[in-house]
């Protein structure tokens, strides 16, 4: 199966889906608010109706924090606190959330049903919980070594601050950025295996997700590097638009609150595109490989009547 044609099979699996992307940004939202406002609620408390607000608005400002004492200790902590138990309270979340788009987005899997999509979601919860931690360390593990790496070698050299040094450091983000289709795959080809049979542990679906990989390894690579690089081309738009837009009004707040809310749906909906387009080469693939043995004795047909 072409690249093309994966892209648009998952593609148009995903505006199929799109209810269950909506569902995932409620989900998000809602987790957001939760670590937003306890926030909000502490920075009134601390700064009162100071101005400390004022200055905040300009942006992040240090001393404002250092000069609170006590109190700048308990925010920060309070913070820091929040912060960790959001990280995990998402981390399971996404597991669930993600299991529900993996089952939707199978190509057997018709209209959207809300029934599917949360069933799908508690059935494939604990493989991709595991799945996603192994993967999260691995990739982890991976970054630091390749970080390091060229780190070690440039510090070794005879002129560190040396262009050398620089190129060094190019290469090794250049690296990076070249391996870590290969770990998204084997990631995204797990979950998908899983998705698709409704059983088998996680380290069964890692042990299929590394084996897909490597086999017709050049087709899904491409696939994820086009799927990598519009995620990357996103991300681009979002940073040049949110940085450079400071509301001064009550409603330009809120329209800022708006847009970065689109574009929250719309990073869910790339993504979503990105599990819908590796499923389908997982079902082209598993096609190709069910047909060859067909194929195979209509070509020979002098065999049937030895």
């Amino acid at each position: 199966m072409k690249i093309l044609s994966v892209l648009k099979s998952g593609l148009i699996r995903t505006f199929r889906v799109r209810t269950a992307v909506l569902v995932t940004w409620l989900s998000l939202s809602l987790l957001t608010i939760l670590l937003v406002y306890p926030l909000r609620a502490s920075l009134t408390t601390a700064f009162g109706s100071s101005m400390v607000t004022e200055r905040l608005a300009d942006g992040p400002d240090i001393e404002v924090f250092a000069d609170l004492g006590a109190a700048g200790e308990t925010l920060i902590s309070a913070f820091a606190n929040g912060l960790i138990i959001t990280f995990f309270i998402a981390f399971i979340i996404n597991a669930f959330l993600t299991g529900g788009l993996f089952g939707v987005v199978k190509k057997d899997s018709g209209k959207f049903s809300a029934r599917e999509f949360f069933r799908s979601a508690a059935a494939n919860f604990f493989p991709f919980l595991g799945i996603t931690f192994i993967m999260t360390l691995i990739i982890g593990f991976g970054v630091l070594i390749l970080g390091l790496v060229p780190i070690g070698i440039s510090g070794m050299s005879e002129n560190p601050g040396g262009s050398s040094h620089t190129y060094i450091r190019i290469a090794g983000v250049v690296l990076i950025f070249l391996i870590m289709p290969v770990f998204i795959l084997v990631t995204d080809y797990s979950r998908a295996w899983r998705a698709s049979r409704n059983d088998g542990s996680c380290f069964a679906a890692l042990g299929y997700g590394l084996g897909r990989t490597f086999k017709g390894f050049w087709r899904s690579y491409l696939l994820m590097i086009v799927l990598i690089l519009l995620q990357m081309l996103f991300l681009f738009i979002v940073f040049l638009i949110l940085p450079a837009w400071s509301p001064s009004t009550g409603g330009g707040v809120i329209l800022m609150l708006i847009v970065s809310q689109l574009l929250l749906f719309l990073r869910l909906f790339l993504k979503t595109w990105r599990y819908g387009s590796v499923t389908a080469m997982m079902e082209s693939l598993r096609e190709v490989k069910h047909e060859e043995p067909q194929l195979i004795s209509q070509a020979d047909p002098v065999s049937d009547n030895l």
